[in-house]
């Protein structure tokens, strides 16, 4: 979208509404446009970041509420966790939300001029 002052990117907007930093925001959106179940390092691995740095921004992201994580037992024993997003519905209808209260505060602001 462009105004004036700037071009405003769906990332910025996603980005700003759920307050995610742009490495959290990098993390989210390869989960968000995923359909299976990712590890940790196969999110490492897609973004080139490093393993630890992943695991640091999926906490943020679970203390979020945004994702979801479960244990996947291996067949010669061990584990490893699985990541996704917790309800990509929801998620979606929590930021149409938010945009559609800040147009409407807008609006009622620039009336009031």
């Amino acid at each position: 979208m462009d105004i004036t002052c700037g071009k405003v990117d769906i990332e910025d907007i996603i980005a700003c509404s759920l307050s995610l930093k742009k490495s959290e925001y990098r993390v989210f959106e390869v989960l968000l446009k995923t359909k299976e179940n990712l590890t940790i390092v196969e999110i490492a691995e897609k973004l080139n970041l490093d393993r630890t740095t992943i695991q640091k921004i999926m906490k943020k992201l679970s203390d979020k509420g945004l994702i979801h994580r479960f244990q996947q037992n291996l067949e010669n024993g061990g584990y490893i966790y699985n990541y996704n997003i917790k309800d990509k519905v929801a998620v979606k209808k929590h930021i149409k939300d938010l945009l559609r209260i800040w147009y409407e505060n807008s609006i009622s602001q620039i009336d009031t001029y």
